[in-house]
């Protein structure tokens, strides 16, 4: 298994669309209020992550709600963000903006209560899919030099995890879907940290 440098995982806050039970993929809808609260819980869990890493690098997928999460999260921290591609979310396909229960109807084998959301999204119709999205992953996971802060999605962020943490599909289907919280990846472990219970 690759030796990762220290990597620090925030999902995007609430969003619309998640309050609404809608699939997003690579489309975008704004973060709620408590989406922005969250972000702001990050920030301040930031806070000890930059004073351990002075030197650290923040990557942040290019799409609009974890842009709006980065803004929030990263107040009063004078750092660069690269925007990068690779850890935007997984393309939805013909599901992107359709409700949940829409697509269970439409789909029944592919959505239902059987299968988590994390399997739904990778079988997506005509959607990146397992694959696709552990390709781009593991592309970037190569990149990393050092320390660094990932803003990145739901479905994206547990592909990363398990890479990093050395899990296959099964295992990482069953990994925490947690907004509001910060994934610490130090030496294939996985560490949540959070402000609130």
């Amino acid at each position: 298994m690759p030796d990762y440098p220290p990597i620090y995982i925030l999902r995007h806050g609430q969003t619309e669309w998640n309050l609404q039970r809608r699939c997003q993929g690579q489309m975008n809808s704004g973060l709620t209020a408590l989406g922005r609260a969250q972000a702001a819980d990050q920030g301040v869990l930031l806070g000890a992550i930059f004073a351990a890493h002075p030197t650290i690098q923040v990557v942040c997928s290019p799409q609009g709600r974890a842009r709006e999460t980065a803004q929030i999260a990263l107040v009063g921290n004078e750092v660069p963000i690269r925007f990068d591609p690779r850890v935007a979310e997984v393309g939805a396909g013909v599901w992107t903006g359709l409700p949940h229960d829409v697509i269970a109807k439409k789909w029944p084998a592919l959505f239902n209560d059987d299968i988590t959301i994390f399997e739904a999204s990778l079988n997506a119709v005509k959607g990146e899919g397992y694959e696709g999205l552990t390709t781009r992953c593991l592309d970037f996971l190569s990149s990393l030099t050092g320390p660094t802060v990932v803003i990145t999605h739901g479905i994206t962020s547990m592909v990363l995890r398990g890479l990093v943490c050395g899990l296959d599909f099964n295992a990482m289907k069953h990994l925490p879907f947690t907004q509001g919280c910060i994934f610490a990846l130090i030496e294939a472990e996985e560490q949540i940290r959070t402000r609130r219970p």
